[in-house]
C-alpha cells in the first residue's frame, strides 16, 4: 500500500446517520468449490446453481460482516439494490436501508454492480462496501475510481487485489474504526485477472487501478506475490519436491494443491499437474486431474488414508481460502487437519509476514490456527503460526 492519501473523519452526532453503499455479488465465490477458478462467466455459474452444483457463499459472508456492526444500526443508513444484491440480508438483520435501484434482469449482472456504484456516488455516500472478488472490485472501480473509499469483504475465488480485508469479521472491525473517525485512507491496488487464462493454468494479471481504503495495519490481505522464476527458486522447489517424494506413503491418497511449488512435486514425479487446480496422486501415479469439491469427496470415500499437500500464497500468507476453495471445509475435515503437508521455499516465507486461513467455516479456521510445520528444504522444516 502507498502512503496516506488523506485522513477521514466520519463520526456522527446522535441524530445523524451516515450513508453507506452496499453491493453483494450473489454468485461471487460459487466457482471455487466446483473448480471453475472464478465466477466471471455468470451464465455458466447460474446454470451450475440451477442443476444443484455449487453453493452461494456471498450472502453468508455479508451476514458475517454485518453481524459485527449491529451495535451501529442506529447510526447507519445503507443504500443498496434489490434482492440478493443487498436488500435481503439488510432486511433480515434489521438494518435501515434504501433501495436505490433494481437489477435490470431476472438475475443480477455486473452492469447492475456498476449502476449501483453510480447511484452511490450521486448520493455522496461516505463509503462503498462490496462483497465479492477481483471481478466485483474491477466493476466497482470502473465507476468509483478513487472518488469514495471502498471496503472489500472477501467472497470471491480470485482475490489478488490488495483492497480486500482478511475476512468478514475484520472488515467489520475496519468499518467500526472508520465510522469512529480513527482511520486514514490509503491507496491500494485493484488487479484485473484474465479468467480464461486462469482456467487454462496461466496467471495473467494487470493493474486495473488504485482505490482508497480505510487503512488499518495488518487488516488487509495485500496483493498476491508470484513465486520468483529465478534458478535458485526453482532449485529450492525441486529440493522440496524430492523431500515430498521420499516421504510419500504407499496406499495413501495425496491431494496436491495449486501453485508452482506444488507443480514442482508433480514435475519431480514426472506426472501432469493442473497449475491452478487440485490433482490426486496414489502410489506416485496421477489418478485424477483438476478436481472439484464433489469429485474430491467421492475420491475420499474410495481411499481411507489421505493427505493434503498445499503451499502458501506469497505475501498474502493464505494456506486455505484463496484460489483453492475446492479444498472445502468438508474436504479438509474428511482428510483431517493432522494430515496437511505445507510446503514453501524460504524466499517465499521471507516475504510472507503471517500464515492465514479463511475456509468459510469459522470453527475449522480456529482448529487450524496455531503452529504448523512447513517443509522448506530436504533437511529443513520451519515452525510457523497460522494466525487468527
Amino acid at each position: 500500500m502507498s502512503a496516506t492519501k488523506q485522513s477521514v473523519a466520519t463520526k456522527t452526532t446522535e441524530d445523524e446517520k451516515i450513508l453507506v453503499g452496499l453491493i453483494i455479488n450473489p454468485i461471487a465465490g460459487v466457482g471455487g468449490r466446483i473448480g471453475l477458478k472464478g465466477s466471471d462467466d455468470a451464465k455458466e455459474i447460474w446454470k451450475k446453481l440451477k442443476i444443484g452444483e455449487g453453493k452461494k457463499v456471498s450472502q453468508d459472508r455479508a451476514k458475517r460482516f454485518l453481524v459485527t456492526i449491529t451495535d451501529l444500526r442506529e447510526q447507519i443508513c445503507f443504500l443498496t439494490f434489490n434482492g440478493e444484491m443487498g436488500e435481503d440480508v439488510l432486511k433480515e438483520l434489521d438494518f435501515e436501508f434504501e433501495i436505490v435501484g433494481k437489477s435490470k434482469g431476472e438475475k443480477p449482472t455486473r452492469e447492475d454492480t456498476k449502476q449501483a456504484a453510480k447511484e452511490f456516488l450521486e448520493r455522496e455516500v461516505k463509503l462503498i462496501i462490496f462483497i465479492g472478488g477481483d471481478g466485483t472490485a474491477c466493476d466497482v472501480f470502473d465507476v468509483a475510481q478513487d472518488k469514495v473509499p471502498l471496503l472489500a469483504v472477501p467472497s470471491g475465488v480470485k482475490m489478488h487485489s490488495a483492497c480486500f480485508a482478511l475476512n468478514p469479521e475484520i472488515a467489520g472491525m475496519i468499518f467500526k474504526q472508520f465510522h469512529g473517525g480513527e482511520l486514514n485512507l490509503k491507496l491500494t491496488e485493484v488487479m484485473d485477472i484474465d479468467e480464461e487464462a486462469f482456467r487454462a493454468g496461466r496467471l495473467s494479471a494487470e493493474l486495473r487501478g488504485m482505490v482508497t481504503v480505510p487503512y488499518l495495519r495488518a487488516a488487509f490481505q495485500g496483493g498476491k506475490m508470484s513465486s520468483p522464476s529465478s534458478f535458485d527458486e526453482k532449485h529450492d522447489q525441486m529440493v522440496i519436491a524430492e523431500r515430498v517424494n521420499d516421504d510419500l506413503i504407499r496406499d495413501t491418497l495425496y491431494l496436491l494443491g495449486s501453485g508452482s511449488t506444488c507443480k514442482a512435486v508433480a514435475d519431480y514425479l514426472k506426472i501432469e499437474k493442473t497449475l491452478l487446480g487440485i490433482d490426486a496422486i496414489y502410489n506416485r501415479k496421477l489418478i485424477a486431474l483438476d478436481l472439484n469439491e464433489k469429485q474430491l469427496l467421492e475420491l475420499l470415500e474410495q481411499y481411507p488414508k489421505s493427505k493434503i499437500i498445499v503451499t502458501v500464497i506469497g505475501n498474502q500468507g493464505f494456506v486455505f481460502g484463496r484460489g483453492n476453495q475446492q479444498l472445502s471445509p468438508t474436504v479438509i475435515k474428511k482428510v483431517g487437519i493432522d494430515n496437511i503437508i505445507l510446503i514453501a521455499t524460504v524466499s517465499k516465507l521471507e516475504k510472507t509476514e503471517k500464515l492465514r486461513v479463511d475456509t468459510g467455516d469459522l470453527e475449522l479456521d480456529k482448529e487450524l490456527q496455531g503452529f504448523i510445520r512447513v517443509v522448506t528444504s530436504y533437511h529443513e522444516d520451519i515452525l510457523m503460526r497460522i494466525e487468527e
